[in-house]
């Protein structure tokens, strides 16, 4: 940590919902994966308050900011960004358990590629092999097709060992180092954002303003992908709603149509190949469940995030 009196190299942002299981295992693991660079760490609870309350009596040096409730991921962050006090901000799920120098090894990433904007890390699933959400992507028809037909590049990038430092087009936001100057330049992340594809966005502006990106391959972090189930039905519907929000803001109405189409047609046909299958593997079962609400109530998710439509209109009125 570092003392009032000295301002930190980096700030440490953690946004948590019902986290109190793994927000211990997160917080631990800091202290060795930053040991050459001064550090403070924020966090704020867009859940019932149990995390904050935990963290505030297990960790005292963690800065607590007031929780505004569940206002999402992209307000959470912006709302640490504004009290974070370092040059550089780097985002954290709190399932991530940073592995031993980590935050460090993104430090010197950012001293090797200085006319970056962000340097991401490369997170890892339970057997300690690199997972699938390394492969970030700007959302295209070419890969929302090539997910209908099997060849999605996100599968296909699978048995890439991810050692090397690579320029990319996006990084995952769940563990990912921005400096202070691009996150001012690009205004922090849209909080027309409610939950998915918020990270994709900023980092679809920052190219656009011509900063590069960087994946750096010696920082690693254990990501615990089972802390949610990944076929719950409202999971892979705010997935959906992430992606339109992003098509409705940058693409034309021909381009939005197609995206919704070809995103509907990928979730019926595995509602349907769930529904008919289902009793032949229990992968196949969750499938047809995880899928039904995405298939059957498009609206909930084709409008993005609008405020007066689809999925944020139901959250208000309470009918989710």
């Amino acid at each position: 940590m570092t003392s009032q009196s000295t301002l930190p190299d980096v700030s440490i942002l953690i946004v948590a919902y019902q986290s109190h299981d793994v927000i211990a295992a997160c917080i631990n693991a800091i202290a060795a994966a930053c040991r050459h660079y001064r550090y403070e760490v924020l966090l704020i609870d867009n859940g019932d308050g149990s995390t904050a309350a935990f963290v505030d009596g297990a960790f005292p040096d963690v800065r607590i900011v007031p929780s505004k409730g569940n206002i999402g991921f992209a307000a959470g962050n912006n709302a640490l960004a504004q009290l974070a006090r370092a040059p550089y901000l780097l985002l954290a799920n709190p399932d991530l358990e940073m592995r031993e120098g980590a935050v460090d090894e993104l430090m010197d990433g950012a001293l090797r590629y200085p006319d970056a904007a962000a340097w991401g890390g490369v997170t890892l699933n339970r057997e300690g092999t690199p997972d699938i959400g390394n492969s970030v992507h700007v959302p295209s028809l070419k890969e929302m097709v090539s997910r209908l037909v099997g060849r999605s590049s996100l599968r296909l990038a699978e048995n890439e060992t991810y050692c090397d430092d690579r320029r990319v087009e996006a990084l995952s936001g769940s563990f990912v180092m921005l400096s202070r100057e691009a996150w001012n330049a690009a205004s922090g992340l849209d909080e027309s954002y409610f939950l998915y594809c918020e990270e994709v966005d900023l980092f679809f502006r920052l190219s656009r303003m011509k900063f590069e990106l960087w994946r750096i391959g010696s920082a690693r972090a254990f990501h615990d992908a089972g802390h949610g189930d990944g076929f719950a039905p409202m999971r892979l519907v705010y997935r959906a709603a992430g992606t339109m929000q992003f098509v409705r803001l940058h693409w034309s109405y021909p381009r939005q149509f197609c995206a919704f189409a070809l995103i509907w047609l990928g979730a019926f046909i595995r509602f349907m190949v769930g529904s008919a299958f289902g009793q032949m593997s229990p992968h196949l079962h969750m499938l047809g469940i995880g899928y039904r609400r995405m298939a059957l109530s498009p609206t909930d998710w084709c409008f993005g995030y609008d405020p007066e439509k689809g999925l944020l209109a139901k959250l208000k009125l309470g009918r989710t």
